[in-house]
């Protein structure tokens, strides 16, 4: 468990900052909570309790929860302190129920997820929105836009708190993030929509009926996360007839992959180049799959077959193109290219380069030299891999990757798993 005394100090910041301001803004406004509709904020408060009591894990980062249509309801028919107050202390309650009492992660939780509702709920309320004229220019759009800074507001949260946290940046994290949740929280608002006409022209306790679609949101939720896993069992699926193919053995495509992913994140990049940067391991060499038989040869690779072999980058590019990231492609296509721009297939140089190919082409070159095979006929230490590796900065790799390569080997212990001579 991570302590307060392991946590990067900007990282703290960012978590009092965060909670810091959820209770400034609490203590300024509280004079314009409804106390005397405590039942219904107490109704709030239990629905999303409970609702939040029971997270699914996200492949990617943190959970995911059925909540957000109650916090529709919540911003549309109450006032904004008032949902930052229901919202945040609700969501801390459902948290530290479901994932342990951890008092900085169950306050900053708390915090973001009030202030994103909050938030929401000024801009629903500055838009001219009520539920109590329920129209598309007065309700709906008002409603729909108020979704939008709710989810904007609570990814970049989230994804501030992973990126400070790991030391990466966030920006296109927060983005892709934004671009994946977009359609499901939009279709959100039709019942999110209904909830509150009901809670407003017929009683406060229709909101239980949202108990009945809870069973139903979390099986499109993990349905969701489900297709992720199987396009990861299907890039699996790939992998093993890759390595059934390579001369380096088995293992050599995920061994690739884990390094050039343990490179990206010491650069620094963000979350999803890391991602990219894994895959485009994985899949480096599919197109391989079928030229067993230049490898298998006892005589020397002449001109014909070497060409044969290096169309593989292309092929496997046009594997990796079904994939929904084109920048897996491109990692796979250039792979081989040199950073003095005498690589293959189309000869780029330095940063024409695409970082997450210079990236795998070190932890591939690497990974070749301790395994042996072609291009690197005999087996090298670790050692004396990563000093051939070191002779090639700013001729085969980039200087960088390759800085970044040897820091990585200084402070790690994960080049002990590769093979030694």
């Amino acid at each position: 468990m991570l302590t307060a005394q392991r946590l990067p100090r900007d990282f703290q910041l960012f978590i009092v900052a965060v909670v810091l301001a959820a209770a400034v803004f609490l203590w300024l406004f509280t004079q314009g909570i409804r106390w005397q509709a405590w039942p219904e904020l107490l109704l709030f408060m239990v629905l999303i309790a409970v609702t939040s009591m029971f997270p699914i894990p996200n492949p990617r980062a943190g959970y995911v929860t059925s909540t957000t249509t109650l916090m529709y309801v919540l911003l549309s028919v109450q006032e904004p302190i008032s949902a930052v107050l229901v919202a945040g202390s609700a969501y801390a309650i459902g948290h530290a129920t479901s994932r342990g009492w951890v008092p900085w992660r169950t306050f900053f939780n708390g915090a973001q997820m009030g202030i994103s509702v909050g938030l929401a709920a000024l801009v629903f309320r500055l838009l001219g929105g009520s539920p109590q004229a329920p129209g598309v220019t007065s309700f709906l759009l008002p409603l729909a836009l108020a979704s939008l800074v709710h989810q904007a507001s609570n990814n970049f949260f989230v994804t501030s708190f992973f990126g400070r946290l790991r030391q990466t940046p966030w920006f296109r994290t927060w983005l892709m993030e934004f671009k994946d949740s977009l359609s499901s929280n939009l279709l959100t608002i039709p019942s999110a929509a209904l909830l509150a006409i009901l809670y407003v022209f017929v009683h406060p306790a229709t909101l239980l009926l949202y108990l009945v679609s809870l069973p139903a949101q979390r099986w499109a939720i993990q349905l969701y996360l489900q297709q992720r896993q199987i396009y990861k069992q299907a890039i699996d699926s790939l992998v093993v007839a890759i390595d059934a193919n390579f001369p380096q053995g088995a293992g050599h495509s995920r061994r690739v992959a884990d390094l050039a992913a343990g490179l990206a994140r010491k650069i620094r990049l963000p979350d999803p180049d890391v991602e990219a940067i894994e895959l485009g391991g994985l899949l480096h060499d599919v197109g391989m799959i079928g030229l067993d038989e230049l490898f298998d040869s006892a005589m020397p690779l002449d001109s014909p077959a070497l060409e044969k072999i290096r169309q593989h980058v292309l092929m496997g590019a046009e594997v990796a193109g079904e994939l929904p990231r084109r920048d897996v492609s491109e990692i796979v296509m250039h792979h081989h290219e040199n950073y003095d721009g005498t690589g293959y297939p189309k000869g780029l140089k330095g940063a024409q380069i695409p970082v997450g190919a210079r990236i795998v082409a070190v932890a591939e070159a690497f990974e070749s030299m301790t395994a042996g095979g072609v291009p690197y006929p005999g087996r090298l230490s670790a050692s004396e891999a990563m000093e051939a590796v070191r002779r090639q900065s700013g001729q085969s790799f980039d200087p960088q990757v390759v800085d970044a390569f040897l820091a990585l080997h200084a402070e790690s212990k994960a080049f002990g798993e590769t093979r030694e001579r």
